[in-house]
């Protein structure tokens, strides 16, 4: 049977939908270096150091301009995850329109896969704020305050935090006298996923791949800018099986992420 009803460009943005539905973290993420890539690419990131500030008056207002220098940081696109499947009849499958489950399905298991992947690339490249026992609220509340005073202290802005926390860390501070308030979305922001409300500034998100040692509470607080993402779903296909009386469909994604500036992601993840 010739495949003659697959439409690989629908068929990618059917996934890149569900893929992007799925995200908990991801959306929040700094995608401005997102363009044209492949498997081995390698992003390269410039930042100019911040000009020193002199007293001109104090300085019989004759100043020396500075020389500027610049740092390079590399985002390697180095994550290639890839699905397949077999259908018996992919022409007739997918005219009576019952992808929809293999979709939705494709495109999560694609979703959790780079958001584990995000969530170690924070843990590895942030900072530490804290990693003491957390087993009540006002623990939990106090990791929070550690984590804000730290993003405080290394000038982080006070706009677009986030702060990802395990089941195990929302539990306790959605608990009884919970500080928590409502997240409500400004203009066009969309309410994203996980999202359970907002405190000292961050918008608080529960992801349930945020697990530590022994299930112990932990938490991840970072400047949504300061963390890069570039990714997309880079091929998808389909063919004849040589041994079986069927079809198969395969799709590939290929990303890499990586935290820009250490200091702007403070964790709190508890010792064992």
């Amino acid at each position: 049977m010739a495949i003659t009803n697959f439409q690989p460009t629908i068929w990618s943005a059917a996934i890149l939908e569900r893929f992007n539905q799925a995200n908990v973290l991801i959306p929040a993420l700094n995608r401005q270096y997102e363009g044209e890539l492949r498997a081995g690419n390698t992003v390269k990131i410039t930042a100019v150091n911040t000009p020193t500030i002199v007293d001109y008056a104090g300085a019989s207002r004759v100043i020396t301009p500075a020389q500027m220098t610049d740092t390079t940081q590399s985002l390697v696109i180095n994550q290639e995850k890839a699905f397949s499947f077999i259908v018996d009849d992919i022409d007739d499958v997918q005219s009576a329109g019952s992808f929809e489950p293999v979709t939705r399905d494709a495109g999560a298991a694609l979703s959790e896969d780079a958001e584990a992947v995000v969530i170690a690339a924070l843990k590895s490249g942030g900072t530490s704020a804290g990693t003491g026992a957390i087993t009540t609220a006002d623990h939990a509340y106090a990791a929070v305050i550690a984590i804000r005073q730290a993003l405080v202290k290394a000038n982080v802005p006070t706009s677009d935090r986030l702060l990802a926390v395990s089941p195990e860390c929302a539990s306790l501070l959605l608990g009884s006298g919970s500080k928590l308030t409502n997240f409500d979305p400004v203009g066009d922001e969309p309410l994203r996923n996980g999202v359970i409300g907002r405190l000292l500034g961050f918008t608080v998100i529960e992801h349930p791949q945020l697990t530590h040692t022994s299930n112990r509470p932990a938490l991840i607080g970072f400047h949504a800018a300061s963390v890069g993402y570039v990714g997309q779903i880079d091929k998808t296909e389909a063919g004849r099986m040589e041994n079986k009386f069927a079809d198969y469909v395969r799709g590939l994604n290929v990303f890499g992420t990586k935290v820009l500036r250490a200091t702007a992601v403070q964790t709190y993840l508890p010792a064992s």
